[in-house]
């Protein structure tokens, strides 16, 4: 079986939205992207697509997956066609080693210097 290749999306690592998603409830979830799945039938109407495993970044996401008409089954972790995702990058500027998820800002933007008298 051949393959079209295009550019991809998203790579390991990435932080992701899911969009234009076949089902609702999939559609803006913030995802990361855990490792390459390969090419996998998605759909009976859709040629495979280059598939990541992506797992859910935020507390109170979950990934819905219909295996047979009208049951829906929710995880925190599963497959997602590249098709369906798009990285999320970082502020002009700035690299994507400042974004790690075990480091806190220490930034305080609204600080300011005491003021003195006259």
């Amino acid at each position: 079986m051949k393959f079209e290749m295009s550019a991809l999306n998203c790579s390991v690592g990435d932080l992701a939205i899911t969009v234009f998603c076949k089902l609702p409830e999939n559609t803006g979830n913030i995802v990361r992207v855990k490792s390459a799945v390969g090419y996998r039938r998605w759909g009976a109407d859709e040629m495979p697509l280059y598939t990541w495993e992506v797992e859910i970044a935020t507390e109170h996401g979950w990934l819905a997956y219909e295996y047979s008409p009208g049951y829906l089954e929710t995880q925190k972790c599963g497959p997602v066609p590249d098709k369906y995702l798009r990285r999320i990058t970082p502020p002009r500027g700035f690299l994507l080693e400042e974004f790690s998820d075990s480091e806190e800002l220490q930034i305080d933007f609204y600080e300011r210097e005491p003021l003195t008298a006259r």
